[in-house]
């Protein structure tokens, strides 16, 4: 079982304008989209068209948390939610323009110890066959060792964790030596306050990563694929399949859930690396987050990764 936690679920409003965006003007959309959003649900939706067995939970709160529940309950993946009294799940604005997205988004809900006690109760059902995905931004005004304190909770369980999360909570969460991490090269850049340009130049701070506790990394490149540090220090990397994009969001959060999908499968690294490419790339290329067919088809299309020494 693959449990996905999502602390700040979102309802997703994307919107694509007619023209290009005119400051301090009425602009008009010609496309719209309401979903279910926060990378832990993006992860279950692809584990899900996977079938891979999975779980979501989260904190819901408000006439927004409603909307969230029931766009997951067309899903019929499972969930578990926790309700937060008196507060709104957040609205995030993602405005699609002449190839770019542009994304504002909200603060979300703030939760009690009583509630995070409640969340780590609903977790420690799973062990050591089991993974928890922690990912996605910290509740509101949460300590930046959040996760890792919901790791060292249930360090006793055996559970693999696998974390996607930027800035001090990623630091934070590798010294509970996650399985496996999930940054991005803007999020590697801003980790080490680092200007790294290209993959090549991200290879020395994969290993730092290592180093720092991650027992496996899945650096995402955008169009140039992924890194992938393993636990065996080994080093793979592979390109990405050329396709049109047309919605980066949810791509990483879409590799993560194919990688994850093959460890389930205990399938070997390189072929998890394989599989988190063709899921990352269909969704890249959809307009929202991939379905069955197109992972598989840019599946059978890709090579096996290359190893860097």
């Amino acid at each position: 079982m693959i449990a996905t936690v999502t602390m700040n679920p979102a309802v997703d409003y994307t919107v694509s304008l007619e023209a290009p965006l005119i400051r301090n003007s009425v602009n008009r959309t010609d496309h719209e989209r309401i979903t279910a959003g926060g990378k832990g649900v993006n992860v279950s939706l692809i584990l899900h068209q996977l079938d891979i067995p999975t779980k979501v939970y989260g904190y819901l709160s408000g006439t927004t948390g409603s909307m969230i529940a029931e766009q997951l309950r067309r899903t019929q993946i499972p969930t578990d939610w926790i309700e937060v009294p008196n507060q709104m799940n957040r609205i995030n604005l993602k405005v699609r323009e002449n190839g770019t997205v542009t994304e504002l988004n909200g603060k979300g809900v703030s939760v009690t110890e009583q509630e995070t006690g409640l969340l780590l109760q609903k977790l420690r059902v799973y062990g050591e066959n089991d993974y928890i995905v922690l990912a996605g931004s910290i509740p509101a005004g949460a300590p930046a060792t959040h996760y890792a304190d919901v790791m060292t909770a249930l360090s006793e369980t055996g559970v693999r964790f696998a974390v996607d999360v930027a800035g001090a909570p990623l630091r934070e969460a590798l010294q509970c030596r996650p399985f496996v991490i999930k940054p991005n090269l803007p999020e590697l850049c801003a980790l080490f306050e680092e200007d790294i340009e290209t993959w090549w130049d991200a290879l020395p701070y994969g290993r730092k990563l290592r180093e720092m506790g991650a027992q496996n990394v899945l650096l995402s490149l955008g169009g140039d694929g992924a890194l992938l540090f393993t636990s065996e220090d080994r080093v793979w990397h592979l390109s990405a399949p050329h396709g049109e994009v047309k919605n980066a969001v949810g791509a990483g959060d879409s590799m993560l859930g194919g990688f994850l999908a093959a460890c389930a499968m205990e399938k070997p690294l390189t072929e998890a690396l394989r599989m988190g490419i063709a899921a990352g790339s269909a969704t890249a290329f959809s307009e929202w987050i991939a379905d069955r067919s197109r992972m598989d088809n840019l599946l059978r299309t890709l090579p096996q990764p290359t190893e860097l020494v």
